[in-house]
């Protein structure tokens, strides 16, 4: 294919309109196949807020499964990696608009948010319309910034940000407004800081590199510290919504254990500084001189594509790791399929020693207290308990064990089945 043609599809739309489907078709493939996870059915029966009724209008166009609960999501990521092109484009040719949204719907933490429970989507969602919004109507903006003071303390960083930009700009009284918004939302949902310093500083970085990968959160500290001395533009609104909720969240780090959801779904939206980074240092040197820059570009990408394909293929990791209960997605896999045997032998109730399992199979359909328990750990009457297995490559990745209630109790006196259990699960 010739350079030039791959070129100019990548700079249309429709390169981005097919990565945007070959994405969604993945993911849309992939999410009957990922689980619910305990703390996602508590939010489902439980929550009153907006994941909790996000979660109930899904389930009530789609069905209590899988689908429903991942959906939501997945449409809001499609969204934003749109949003990213659209953002971009304002400032950036169009091929670099196009590498921006790749870049972001590959982050590892952008991928995770596609899928698993959170209000990251959300919040990214917010931010990018507030971006488009300030460049056509400011006005519209702030009265942005005011609904999401309004909506969730979640946005405190993004106010922030909008702050040091007005500030930046020495438009004073305008920076007055969203600091009251700040003060609003502090009002009504509170704000936790202070504390002795504990050291938290290192683990928000681990927690930062594994949101970006290493090597991205790397460049990403390069590309703000870099936009910084390029003096021959301003800094751009973008860069105090990525770099505000950075430095914010690593200030509150040494003294406090901070929720990273609050901080870095506004960080993620750098992927435009990283490629503008990128590709000011490609054009001014010479293709003979662009090795390095081809060799750190595969490199990352690589990595990248690696950890989207453990993030959808990990299941086989279950036959180096077997029962022991390690795969990091554990939480996520079997009440599903544990749910359907137990229809077909005719039980749509269980007792189950796990509060964790048990909200999980409650999402499947099987309520609680009846004459059968489900446990993890194996009563002392073997004979009478049957072993609900589930295997991965030949190796037994899950093992349940269903009995009549009268023995499940006797072992529940002779091993701290609830302790184990919810270990797990």
């Amino acid at each position: 294919m010739d350079a030039r043609f791959l070129a100019r599809f990548l700079a249309s739309k429709k390169a981005l309109a097919l990565f945007l489907a070959l994405d969604g078709t993945l993911l849309f493939l992939y999410a009957p196949s990922l689980g619910v996870s305990a703390s996602e059915a508590k939010l489902f029966f439980n929550d009153s807020g907006a994941l909790g009724g996000i979660l109930r209008f899904s389930v009530s166009l789609f069905g209590q499964n899988n689908f429903a609960i991942r959906a939501p999501f997945i449409l809001m990521h499609l969204f934003n990696t749109a949003m990213i092109y659209i953002v971009a484009r304002r400032s950036a040719r169009p091929i670099d608009a196009f590498f921006s949204a790749l870049l972001f719907a590959l982050l590892p933490g952008v991928n995770s948010a596609a899928i698993l429970v959170s209000l990251a989507p959300f919040a990214i969602g917010v931010a990018l319309i507030y971006l488009w919004l300030n460049d056509r109507c400011e006005p519209l903006a702030i009265a942005l910034l005011f609904l999401a003071a309004l909506a969730d303390n979640l946005f405190i960083a993004l106010i922030l940000a909008a702050i040091c930009y007005y500030l930046y700009q020495k438009r004073f009284l305008i920076a007055v407004l969203p600091l009251i918004f700040i003060l609003i939302s502090y009002a009504l949902y509170g704000f936790e800081f202070g504390g002795k310093p504990k050291g938290y500083f290192l683990d928000i970085f681990g927690l930062y590199g594994a949101i970006f990968s290493p090597l991205v959160f790397g460049y990403f500290i390069y590309a703000l510290y870099w936009r910084i001395f390029k003096r021959s533009e301003k800094l751009p609104l973008l860069w105090f919504v990525c770099a505000a909720p950075f430095a914010l969240s690593i200030v509150l780090s040494l003294r406090q254990n901070l929720p990273i959801e609050d901080y870095a779904p506004f960080a993620a939206l750098c992927a435009p500084l990283l490629v503008d980074a990128f590709m000011n240092s490609w054009r001014i040197r010479l293709p003979q001189f662009r090795k390095a820059h081809i060799m750190v570009a595969s490199i990352i990408i690589v990595s990248l594509l690696f950890i989207l394909a453990l993030s959808f293929i990990h299941k086989p990791l279950y036959a180096l790791m077997g029962d022991s209960g390690k795969h990091f997605a554990r939480n996520y896999h079997f009440a599903d399929e544990l749910a359907q045997i137990l229809k077909k032998r005719g039980i749509n109730a269980v007792e189950c020693s796990s509060k964790n399992l048990a909200i999980r199979l409650r999402f499947y359909g099987i309520e609680s207290d009846d004459d059968y328990v489900i446990s993890l750990v194996k009563p002392p009457e073997e004979k009478e308990a049957d072993a609900i297995e589930f295997f991965v490559l030949g190796v037994r990745a899950a093992v349940f064990y269903l009995s009549v209630k009268q023995y499940a109790n006797e072992a529940e006196k002779s091993a701290d089945i609830d302790k184990g259990d919810d270990a797990v699960l």
